[in-house]
């Protein structure tokens, strides 16, 4: 009899990636949640074999058909998606900022796929895995109190041991390294023409703090199917690529055939070029990080270290296939 592996966020980067690591695998069926079959994501996942089916993650009781019968679970929110969402802007209370907000709309969502899981924990569940990331607030004692969609995520780990124990010990978790296309997708992250020519990546961190780099579209699914073999209670930290963004500039610069450099800026920087709560966040990030590391010093299994071979693409062969013709359009600056 098959085992039955249902993904959440099927048509993003992460959940996409399970389903590509599950949709061959002998002995596995996919079943996808989308809170429209009709959308196109939504048919050409069928079209390749997928079994969609409706489910809101604001609705618990549609989660809990949807999760019928699984044998594998895998969940992630998106606090981005909620902080983008024009609607949110209109539900921030007064005095409140539209981070908090997204915070506490993602931490409920998470809370509805819990209990929605839960119902599955003592029947056919064997494995959950929750796509997590670290608590900042928590590791930096306070100092870093704008990292909402790191502890969001965080918070809803202890919701589980908590609140659902039957749950909890069949849950293992991943924390997925920084996206490697957002280095191509978001113009914050290009490296801008400076006067002399030279390209500058800025950001309020070391050039030389390690940072977890990961192709997320195409090696998350990996980590997740090793999780789901594994015993649970892991955590990993996924990513391709440990290196700097020295290192990584390096890269970029050869095969853009250009010259590049770091350059070190503040948090106030960021929140100067991206108002609004995004570059305060964005920038907290990158010095909680060097500060702290992208795990905030939890315990965690890096991919060396996970005992199942996984599959990763480094970060030489990711700028080696982008387009990069919009970044070296990048603006100068003085």
């Amino acid at each position: 009899m098959s085992k039955l592996v249902v993904v959440l966020g099927a048509t993003g980067n992460q959940g996409g990636s399970v389903v590509d690591a599950f949709l061959n695998e002998p002995g596995w069926k996919v079943r996808g949640i989308t809170r429209d079959p009709t959308r196109s994501s939504a048919k050409a996942l069928a079209e390749r074999g997928v079994e969609v089916v409706k489910g809101d993650i604001g609705d618990v009781n549609s989660l809990i058909e949807a999760f019928k019968g699984a044998t594998a679970i895998f969940a992630v929110t998106d606090f981005w998606g909620i902080f983008a969402d024009p609607d949110s802007a209109k539900k921030v209370k007064p005095g409140q900022t539209i981070n908090e907000y997204s915070y506490h709309a993602e931490l409920k969502q998470a809370q509805g796929i819990i209990d929605a899981a839960s119902t599955t924990a003592n029947s056919t569940l064997e494995r959950f895995v929750w796509s997590s990331l670290s608590n900042a607030e928590v590791a930096s004692k306070g100092k870093y109190s704008w990292m909402y969609h790191f502890n969001s995520k965080a918070v809803a780990v202890d919701y589980i041991r908590e609140t659902h124990p039957a749950l909890w010990a069949k849950t293992s978790m991943i924390q997925v390294g920084l996206y490697a296309t957002n280095f191509v997708n978001f113009p914050m992250l290009w490296p801008k023409k400076a006067a002399d020519g030279v390209y500058e990546l800025s950001q309020p961190c070391s050039g030389d703090a390690l940072m977890p780099f990961i192709v997320t579209r195409k090696d998350t699914g990996g980590f997740v199917k090793a999780l789901i073999q594994l015993p649970p209670g892991k955590t990993v930290l996924a990513y391709g690529d440990m290196m700097s963004h020295n290192e990584y500039l390096k890269i970029w610069a050869k095969h853009n055939g250009v010259q590049a450099r770091f350059r070190q800026i503040t948090v106030d920087d960021c929140d100067k070029a991206a108002p609004g709560g995004f570059g305060r966040e964005a920038g907290e990030s990158w010095t909680y990080f060097e500060e702290f590391g992208y795990a905030g010093g939890e315990d965690v299994i890096h991919p060396k270290d996970l005992g199942v071979p996984v599959s990763t693409t480094s970060m030489e062969t990711f700028v080696k296939n982008a387009d990069w013709s919009e970044a070296l359009k990048g603006d100068s600056h003085a």
